[in-house]
């Protein structure tokens, strides 16, 4: 059983792929992996990829997987952000809903410092706006 396995592996090794174009006397190229009459050796080279020239990575899988957890955790962190800013933003508008709901009176200083007073059609505009923009939270 091993000697099998070392004549396979042995029999592997200087295994090349030559390829030889033939053509016949009627202008018919064929291809073989083996040399006959009239057939000529062709130099086989992969094919380069559409952005130009063959570049070999340097980085190895484990500085790859880095720099994908690295985006990961930064993408995570950044919704986690906009979850955080969202929720206060709903937080405070739940808060004014609360006090416009509450049917106290709302008053606001002026510039001249007097004391002016929300009327109820800007109280009940302001209760439907606030509805509106509840309806994205949470």
């Amino acid at each position: 059983m091993k000697a099998l396995a070392v004549f396979v592996l042995v029999a592997a090794l200087p295994a090349q792929a030559q390829m030889y174009k033939c053509v016949d006397e009627h202008g018919r190229a064929s291809y073989r992996d083996q040399p006959a009459a009239g057939c000529k050796a062709l130099d086989l080279r992969p094919s380069p990829p559409l952005s130009g020239a063959v570049r070999s990575n340097p980085e190895s899988f484990a500085v790859q997987d880095a720099e994908l957890k690295r985006r990961q955790f930064e993408r995570e962190a950044a919704a986690a952000q906009e979850r955080a800013a969202q929720e206060q933003n709903c937080a405070r508008l739940r808060r004014e809903q609360l006090v416009l709901g509450s049917g106290a009176r709302i008053s606001k200083l002026n510039e001249q410092g007097d004391r002016v007073y929300t009327d109820d059609a800007s109280r009940d505009r302001r209760l439907a706006q606030l509805a509106q923009e509840l309806r994205g939270c949470p």
